[in-house]
């Protein structure tokens, strides 16, 4: 696990559209998830890695022969509306064939224990009701102060009805519904 750079952007999205495409296919339109390409995702990011004042953190996660297979981009709170909440989890893949094997929770836990040492406190994950792999690791409705990572306070709310964090690329979400 290690901050990403624009060397790894084919592979960010490559893991953005083959997850996508595994985990949403029935929950968003067919004509959405083929209209996503690897090209358009790396530029999309290349963009934000390129802008000084991208607000966001970027990590990936590698297999043994260097193939990103995972990714994750963390921030702050993009207006959620809930108090106390500094931080928010923007988004959060592994390949399908990569997942159950405690990458998104190392992913996770060195986004967490990066913005907890830049001064952030809870955090926020979202997460699409229609996603069960993805609810089964942060469940319930409404979840306040779930867990912490290695070494601290920093904390996430995981909001039942919230949309996909991030949708295609991170930032910004798609419309939110509250809980």
């Amino acid at each position: 696990i290690r901050r990403a750079g624009l060397e790894d952007l084919p592979g960010v999205a490559r893991v953005l559209v083959d997850t996508w495409r595994a985990t949403y296919r029935g929950v968003v339109p067919e004509a959405f998830l083929e209209g996503l390409s690897y090209e358009g995702q790396a530029e999309r990011w290349a963009q934000r890695l390129k802008t000084p004042t991208w607000p966001g953190r970027l990590f990936v996660a590698e297999s043994e022969s260097g193939e990103v297979v995972g990714f994750a981009t963390f921030g702050p709170d993009r207006a959620s509306g809930f108090p106390g909440y500094t931080a928010e989890l923007w988004a959060i893949y592994v390949l399908p064939t990569w997942q159950r094997k405690g990458l998104g929770r190392a992913l996770f836990h060195e986004g967490a224990r990066l913005l907890q040492a830049e001064g952030y406190g809870r955090m926020l994950v979202w997460v699409l009701k229609e996603n069960p792999k993805g609810r089964g690791r942060h469940p319930g409705p409404l979840r306040h102060q779930r867990g912490e990572p290695p070494r601290g306070g920093l904390r996430h709310h995981q909001g039942g009805g919230g949309a996909v964090s991030g949708g295609p690329g991170g930032h910004p979400p798609p419309q939110r519904r509250r809980p």
